[in-house]
């Protein structure tokens, strides 16, 4: 015997609106973005080597060796480290790093600010492909590290007053922590010979 009309639009009603509250109570998908981390280190005489550098305890790019472009507003750096895919808006950095200087070793797990709405805007003002977008991640010698955004005109050539940078984290402080800088020596006494600093012993 067939149900009456009214039950099975009752049950269909019922799924309906169970399907509907389901979908509003999913979390919606994160917006992604293509660009690449940038890191530099700092400043010149105060070399640094980045043993690791993560994302919202996540995702990771390379680090090593970082020498210049930290005292600099905005900061400068030469290399590039590319992402396999875009991704959502870091929300934090952590990282370790050795100052050959001073032969310490310090640790941040730096929280970024909310930066969503502010890379929703530089995107549309700075729309890829005519900018790549860069996020800048600098570490010192004297352990402070700070974060910057920036966008380079691909289409203007030589002419770099087009390209966009903005500070996302003026300045923070790391943590030293224990270490051992014998595995450092080699290099360390390499800057020494080359004059970039004076021997720390």
């Amino acid at each position: 015997m067939s149900r009456p009309w009214t039950t099975r639009l009752l049950t269909a009603l019922l799924l309906a609106l169970l399907l509907l509250t389901a979908a509003c109570e999913a979390e919606p998908e994160p917006r992604r973005y293509d660009f690449a981390v940038q890191p530099f280190g700092g400043p010149r005489g105060w070399p640094v080597w980045v043993e690791y550098m993560t994302f919202d305890h996540a995702w990771q790019t390379p680090g090593g060796g970082l020498s210049a472009g930290f005292e600099h507003r905005p900061p400068r750096s030469g290399s590039v480290n590319v992402l396999a895919h875009p991704v959502p808006a870091p929300q934090s950095v952590q990282a370790r790093w050795f100052s050959y200087h001073t032969q310490t070793f310090y640790e941040i797990d730096l929280a970024l600010p909310d930066t969503d709405a502010l890379l929703q805007q530089w995107y549309r003002d700075y729309p890829p492909p005519d900018y790549r977008h860069y996020l800048m991640v600098g570490f010192s010698g004297r352990g402070e590290a700070k974060v910057w955004w920036r966008a380079s005109c691909n289409v203007c050539g030589r002419d770099r007053s087009r390209d966009f940078h903005a500070p996302i984290v003026e300045s923070a402080w790391a943590e030293e922590v224990e270490g051992n800088p014998d595995w450092y020596r080699e290099h360390i006494q390499e800057y020494v010979n080359e004059g970039v600093f004076p021997s720390p012993w």
